[in-house]
């Protein structure tokens, strides 16, 4: 406990600044971003969801600096040959899907898109005259069809082109690669999404959904005690959801960003040596190391024992206490003020608490993260984030196995992918 404490204080104390940068600056670039994409969305939908993606991709950018930056600070997960770019780009890659998923259940995904919507829809109104049936492909209304499919396909080919020719292309094509990776995976759970609260408006529009609320109605008037066991049964899920979900989320997470890797090769990593050469390979491996990756960062939140996880989660719900308490203080000593004044002040209140409370939470998820590792029992270790530190063998990125070579390394494809299979069979 001390040294998660001394830990705590050390990534507080040497990077609270910086982390207080990142932050300000991925939800500053966010806003910018909405407001472009939702610009364009009043011009051509297809076009503001094309930028939309890269709004959700400036808050990830922003907390894969964060998480990297403290990393330093951290006496089991630090690693001297840590740093750099080329870390930055990878661990960026490794942590969308995570990322994007998380986003997408804690409702900010729809909190951007109906901001996206609001802002396309007023000025595709205002530009076709206030009459609807000029507006035409405008106004930015994402909805399950044509169109976000169509956008995912692409992105999705696009992307797994560039893993199979990626040591063909110019070294900038990453930059190309990190945005379709981020549009496919942003149609996909936009479209999961709408699916969704499709199927949950289907399911609520039935009958024998209603003949049961009726019941339900029936025991709370006529079985207080029903109600009170169903009440505190509700109130008790959200607690949990809140106190255990929400911080073993950000733990996986964090565990992505770090490159987690266990001590032994997983068995699902085993089959990769007998799989098809070429493109399938390519993909294979691909997908190998993707789920190598996430299943190891979700491993952290067992593996730590339940003492050490209670702990840290018992610590996240203080922070998530604090920094509720912090708001409401902040609101209470501006006072009461018409809704025009709120419109513009309290988004400047919230990132204002956000920017202090940040860098805390980024420090508590860290310490915890290094104190999993740190136990030899946890069979965890970490890399330079998906990168692969065997000296004289192709360097692999986390997503893009053939994106770079290191100086010396084979040169043909065949060599490429046997040094890949060692490394999987010998990790």
């Amino acid at each position: 406990m001390s040294q998660a404490l001394r830990t705590c204080g050390r990534i507080l104390a040497r990077h609270w600044p910086a982390l207080m940068a990142w932050y300000l600056g991925g939800e500053a670039l966010h806003r910018v971003l909405i407001e472009l994409a939702g610009f364009v969305g009043g011009l051509t939908t297809l076009g503001g969801l094309l930028l939309l993606p890269l709004a959700v991709a400036a808050r990830l950018v922003s907390y894969v600096a964060m998480y990297l930056t403290v990393r330093p600070s951290l006496p089991h997960s630090r690693r001297e040959d840590a740093g750099g770019r080329r870390e930055f780009a990878s661990a960026t890659l490794a942590a969308i899907l995570p990322f994007f998923a998380f986003y997408t259940a804690w409702g900010l995904l729809d909190a951007d898109q109906i901001e996206f919507y609001q802002i396309a829809s007023a000025i595709a109104l205002a530009d076709s005259g206030f009459q609807l049936d000029q507006v035409g492909d405008r106004g930015g209304l994402i909805a399950v069809g044509a169109l976000p499919v169509t956008v995912l396909v692409i992105a999705l080919v696009a992307r797994l082109l560039y893993t199979r020719f990626a040591d063909r292309l110019p070294r900038w094509t990453v930059v190309l690669a990190a945005y379709t990776e981020v549009l496919w995976t942003f149609m996909l759970f936009t479209l999961v999404a709408r699916w969704w609260n499709g199927v949950l408006d289907w399911v609520a529009g039935r009958e024998a959904v209603g003949w049961l609320q009726g019941i339900g109605d029936w025991f709370a008037l006529n079985f207080a005690p029903v109600a009170v066991v169903w009440e505190g049964a509700t109130w008790l899920f959200g607690i949990l959801v809140a106190a255990l979900i929400v911080p073993a989320a950000w733990l996986t997470v964090a565990g992505v960003i770090f490159g987690t890797t266990f001590d032994s090769t997983p068995p699902f990593a085993r089959w990769s040596g007998g799989v098809a050469r070429g493109t399938a390979m390519s993909i294979a491996r691909t997908l190998v190391m993707r789920l190598e990756g996430l299943v190891a960062a979700v491993t952290v939140i067992w593996r730590g024992g339940p003492l050490l996880f209670g702990v840290y989660a018992l610590a996240y719900a203080a922070w998530g206490f604090a920094e509720q308490s912090g708001t409401r203080g902040v609101l209470l000593l501006v006072g009461g003020h018409e809704a025009s004044f709120w419109a513009g002040i309290f988004p400047l209140v919230t990132v204002a608490v956000a920017a202090v409370a940040e860098p805390l939470r980024v420090a508590i998820v860290a310490t915890a993260y290094d104190a999993v590792i740190g136990r030899p029992e946890s069979g965890l270790d970490t890399r330079p984030s998906g990168l692969d530190d065997e000296a004289g063998e192709v360097v692999v990125a986390a997503l893009d196995v053939e994106a770079e070579r290191a100086v010396g390394v084979v040169g043909h494809e065949e060599d490429e992918q046997d040094a890949v299979r060692r490394r999987l069979g010998d990790a």
